[in-house]
């Protein structure tokens, strides 16, 4: 079961369903004990949950399609927090760089799911 508390953000709240389900995918059974640490370091479970909640609700390829670069654009279009818009746009710099899109099968096929999204609401490159 994910529970979501209802006094977060609607943004809030779907990252954390996101990132739960995450967990659930990436077959984090909880077998790992869960430690708290000092200084913000996060255990490697969350840390992949947290990927898996950012690639699911910013797909690069779509982002890429759309012309959407920065943090700020990336956090108003997918609705995710700006942190989390701000680790998905230092991927996408990085992919961008590479300029490997839409080379492997399953990124064509979300890719081509966003098409008519994408085609509607795509942002003239400079």
């Amino acid at each position: 079961m994910i529970f979501i508390n209802k006094e977060e953000s609607p943004v809030r709240q779907r990252f954390t369903a996101m990132h739960e389900l995450g967990h659930f995918l990436l077959g984090h059974l909880g077998d790992i004990p869960f430690s708290r640490c000092e200084d913000d370091c996060r255990p490697s479970e969350e840390q992949a949950a947290d990927k898996f909640a950012i690639d699911m609700l910013s797909p690069a390829c779509v982002l890429w399609g759309l012309g959407i670069r920065t943090p700020e654009e990336i956090a108003e279009t997918c609705e995710i927090s700006i942190e989390a818009a701000t680790f998905r746009a230092q991927r996408l710099k990085l992919l961008c760089q590479r300029n490997k899109f839409l080379t492997h099968p399953l990124e064509r096929r979300v890719y081509a799911q966003f098409l008519q999204y994408i085609r509607k609401n795509r942002k003239s490159m400079p």
